[in-house]
Parts: C-alpha cells; structure tokens; sequence
C-alpha cells in the first residue's frame, strides 16, 4: 500500500516537473483569481517582500503573545510565472529566496530561557508548480487548480532559523469571479493544503478586488483566511524562538496594494499586508514592492475578442 506522504511527493514532483520543462525559458501573481492568459499568453512578476518583528501571535487572539529571545528580520524575493499553452489551461510556478537572520540585542521580556546564538540564512522557500484550468466564462468565470509545494527549504537547528516548511503539500482550490468592463473585477478563492512530515494541513479562503484609476493605475485590496486542521505535531524547540514557518500557522489578513500598469503591459506594484487573530504568526506586517509583465492576458468580458480571434482566416 502507498503512503500517503510519498504518493504526495510524487504528486508534487510531476508537477514541478512538468512547470520546470514548460516554463524553464522563463522565469498574477500567487495564482490568485479565476482569470487565465490566453494561450500563449502569461504573467511574469518578481516581488521583493520584508518584515521585522520580535512577537507572535498566539492562539488567534492579537493580544495573545510570544516574545522571541531576538528580534528576527525576514526578506524575501519572490518570482511567479503564468504560461497558457492552451486557452483555458494554465501552468504556473513560484520561486522563493528567503533571507532570515537574528538580530544581537536581546529581548529582555522574552519568554525563552536559553540563549541561541545569532546568524544569518539564505535558501530556498518552498518552491511551488501546479496547473489552472478554467471550465466555466460567461459573465463570471469559474476555474480549479492544482498545485505542489516541494520540499526545497533549509533548516539551521544552531540558530533556529527555517527558510520554508519542511514538508510536501499539495493544494487543490476553486476559483471565482469577474470584471466589469477592465476596470473593476472581483474574485474569491476557496481550498486547502495536504502537508507530509506530520505537518498540519490547513483550509484556506481569499476574497479580492480591485478597480482602475486613469487607465493605468489599480488600486487593489483583498481579505486572507487560513485555518489549521490541527492534525500533525512537527516541532522542533529552537524553531520556536525564530517563529519562521511554524507549523500550524493561522491567520487573517488584510493585504492593500498599489500598481501601475502601462498599456504595453508593465507594472510596478507596492503593498502592505497585516496579519491578525493569528497563531504562530508575527504580529508586524509585511511590506512589499515589485514588477511584472503580462502579455495577452484573459478578462472575464473579453469573450467576443476571443471568438473573433478563433475564426479569423
């Protein structure tokens, strides 16, 4: 009989696969929203994101907390990949390069004891690599996907530093919305994660809009849920004085963010991201800022374009 911890891995492993072949000659970021390039359309975006923080919030109350022996700083840079080879089918991948480290000074409220010392850790997150296929585009837009997450990150138990999970995931989620005449769009999605190595899976919810400002400029905000089944135990004792990739890790947040986005399809974008009624996450926010490109890319109003573009000679 097959374990279910290796037959995730080799789930997660073809998917990988298959993005890496697909998508190696490049490099919407967080697979968000039912919309899809057309085929041979796709989104490229690179986001640099950083956070500082020295408490965690536990048990999903904001007031409820953990003081950590050293403050910890976290920067990462985040590279996200859309490629339609068909016109309702799209591949996807998502390359993380987490930079963590502890500060000297101490915390002398801290709830810890004993003393690790300081460092600093470079490597990779969790690479991620699934499919989308859209099955539904009337006035709104329906699609489902499937996505892996590898086991690529880098552990120093000295430090108690972590660049990702320490386990394979793979992730199956609905997609939902639509747009109203480019300018406004809504979506939501609804899922969750199988984790491996006796982590937690979790269920998780997202809820988004945006709408946009002199042809160019979107301003764009969305609402996060994510719920841990509380069904592992992986711990390790100096990981909790970090407070990197915990397991069963919760929260809500709220995300606002900025672009600007040229006709040709280049974008600049910036945002902030709050996290509250949390377990196991910093109780700081995230501030992040980035570029992208998009070329042919699909709306949840375009279906005369792309009829007509079907049966032109």
């Amino acid at each position: 009989m097959i374990k279910a911890e290796h037959f995730i891995k080799g789930i997660a492993s073809i998917l990988f696969l298959i993005q890496f072949f697909i998508l190696s000659h490049i490099l919407h970021a967080q697979h968000g929203g039912p919309f899809t390039p057309h085929g041979g359309g796709g989104f490229l975006s690179g986001t640099f994101h950083y956070q500082s923080f020295s408490e965690l919030q536990l048990q999903n109350d904001s007031m409820e907390k953990s003081r950590l022996l050293r403050p910890i700083n976290h920067m990462s840079f985040r590279f996200h990949a859309e490629y339609g080879p068909l016109d309702k089918l799209t591949l996807f991948v998502m390359l993380p390069i987490h930079i963590v480290s502890t500060q000297k000074v101490y915390n002398t409220e801290s709830d810890f004891l004993d003393t690790l010392k300081t460092g600093t850790l470079t490597g990779l997150g969790n690479l991620e690599a699934g499919v989308k296929y859209k099955f539904y585009h009337k006035k709104w837009v329906m699609a489902g996907s499937l996505h892996g997450e590898m086991k690529t990150g880098t552990y120093d138990n000295a430090t108690g530093l972590r660049t990702a999970n320490d386990a394979w995931g793979i992730v199956p989620m609905f997609h939902i919305g639509r747009s109203w005449k480019e300018k406004y769009y809504f979506f939501s999605d609804i899922g969750g994660c199988y984790r491996t190595d006796d982590y937690s899976g979790d269920w998780r919810i997202q809820v988004e809009g945006g709408a946009k400002f002199f042809n160019m400029v979107w301003v764009r905000a969305a609402i996060h849920s994510r719920r841990s089944f509380y069904n592992g135990s992986y711990e390790k004792a100096n990981n909790l004085q970090t407070g990197l990739f915990l397991n069963n890790q919760e929260w809500l947040s709220l995300n606002a963010r900025i672009e600007y986005q040229h006709k040709i399809g280049f974008g600049i974008q910036a945002g902030i991201t709050g996290y509250f009624l949390g377990n196991n996450m910093p109780n700081t926010p995230v501030f992040y800022g980035g570029i992208y490109y998009k070329w042919n890319y699909d709306y949840a109003e375009d279906a005369n374009y792309r009829i007509e573009k079907a049966v032109k000679p």
